[in-house]
């Protein structure tokens, strides 16, 4: 029943994935060209994110029609927030923003059945295909395996408790959130700094000590030679709205450049092919809509 998690799990032991987050582009039909666009995951961001609780069911619905992995960030650790996510059928759950263990131990009983945690029992929900498993035990333990509970490292007090984090059992992962944390040691932006480098250095560490899978979010493909270095698996580019706006910007910069490259502006050029010639001295003189 856990199909997708099984796969994102298999795919992350053999190389890096790759995906991203889905902020506001709610429509099922997003989650259909991510799949035919290769993307190995994609992560619905409850944190950040301007997606209902309805709309994102229909987003999970249509990526596990594709068979493609589908976590959520919660805005929280609240149990009955998570119950709600994971029995829609997330393939495993982002919690951003923890500083301390007790919010660490608060999330997995949320996500992890007994007797790993506590999370709540029913089986009439998309997590089942609405279908009550025969085999209850089995697909308990089959759900604390496969789904993915992930805490994210975006505060310094979590860097400072990585450790412990990674050690507790029915932690699945840890994925650094650079943005925050570059915030949060005041240096704001700068995801390229020694400060940044050295955290994503010590969660590493504890992933590889305890087993656990790591992942980072970036906005430059410069930055991934050195994320792969240091074992990431799950990499978290941008968000839906930072893909568009990066496209939108690419389609001007294009359109520009061939523009500029041509002899007479497409106005002028136009111009003399519908009017009669007239003398230069009588022409009103159009200017290029890309100055060089």
């Amino acid at each position: 029943m856990h199909v997708a998690a099984r796969q994102l799990r298999t795919l992350m032991a053999e190389r890096p994935v790759i995906g991203t987050f889905l902020l506001e582009f709610c429509s099922p039909s997003v989650v259909h060209v991510m799949a035919d666009a290769g993307l190995d995951f994609v992560l619905i961001d409850g944190e950040h994110g301007h997606c209902s609780s309805r709309e994102a069911e229909t987003l999970l619905e249509a990526a596990w029609s594709r068979t493609l992995p589908a976590l959520v960030r919660v805005g929280s650790p609240d149990r009955a927030l998570i119950t709600r996510i994971l029995d829609a059928g997330a393939a495993g759950i982002l919690v951003p923003a923890v500083s301390s263990l007790s919010e660490v131990e608060q999330v997995v009983r949320a996500s992890k059945y007994r007797p790993l945690g506590r999370r709540g029992v029913h089986m009439l929900r998309p997590h089942t295909r609405h279908r009550p498993p025969s085999d209850l035990r089995g697909y308990l333990q089959s759900a604390n395996r496969d789904l993915l509970t992930l805490i994210q490292i975006e505060l310094a007090p979590a860097v400072e408790l990585v450790e412990q984090i990674a050690a507790m059992p029915g932690v699945d992962g840890l994925y650094v959130g650079p943005g925050d944390l570059s915030v949060d040691l005041d240096r704001p932006g700068e995801w390229d700094c020694d400060e940044i480098w050295q955290s994503i250095a010590a969660v590493a560490s504890a992933c590889r000590k305890h087993h656990k899978f790591l992942g980072c979010h970036y906005d430059s493909v410069e930055l991934l030679p050195r994320l792969q270095q240091f074992g990431v698996q799950m990499l978290g580019h941008a968000c839906d709205l930072g893909i568009f706006r990066s496209a939108c910007a690419h389609i001007v910069d294009d359109a520009a450049a061939v523009l500029r490259t041509a002899s007479t502006p497409i106005s002028a050029s136009l111009s003399s092919e519908r009017s009669p010639a007239v003398a230069p001295d009588q022409r009103s003189r159009v200017p290029s809509p890309f100055p060089s």
